[in-house]
């Protein structure tokens, strides 16, 4: 089984990276966004199954706020990435049940490791 994988990230060469990394795992990307307005825009043109959320995006866009949105409004969870995710982040974040938390810089083990715990929980529940 493959997932639907919307990333969420400002940083051009950072989400093409995530991109062929998550292509390279044999999941598909719905669509890349770099802000809120685009996260919304992306989601609502091709429902995924989560997102990789970065924490920081464009215009001064919080990630938080964008996750929060997806998961209230289409029930869509994310693995957050950031090259901060210290405990206050950590919290602020538990309203959203996070899936995962990956470092800055993601290493594709480290995904792959994520994307198959989500594969194995949606497995048992569905």
């Amino acid at each position: 089984m493959s997932l639907r994988v919307l990333i969420v990230e400002d940083e051009f060469f950072i989400a093409l990276d995530l991109q062929d990394q998550v292509e390279e795992l044999g999941h598909a990307v719905t669509g890349v966004a770099h802000d809120i307005e685009s996260c919304k825009s992306a989601a609502r043109a091709q429902a995924p199954d989560l997102a990789l959320m970065d924490l920081r995006l464009a215009n001064g866009a919080s990630g938080i706020e964008a996750s929060r949105w997806l998961y209230e409004d289409l029930g869509v969870r994310c693995i957050f990435i950031s090259g901060n995710l210290d405990d206050a982040t950590r919290e602020a974040l538990s309203v959203v049940e996070p899936l995962a938390f990956i470092g800055k810089p993601i290493l594709q083990h480290q995904l792959e490791r994520e994307l198959s715990k989500y594969l194995r929980a949606i497995g048992e529940t569905g």
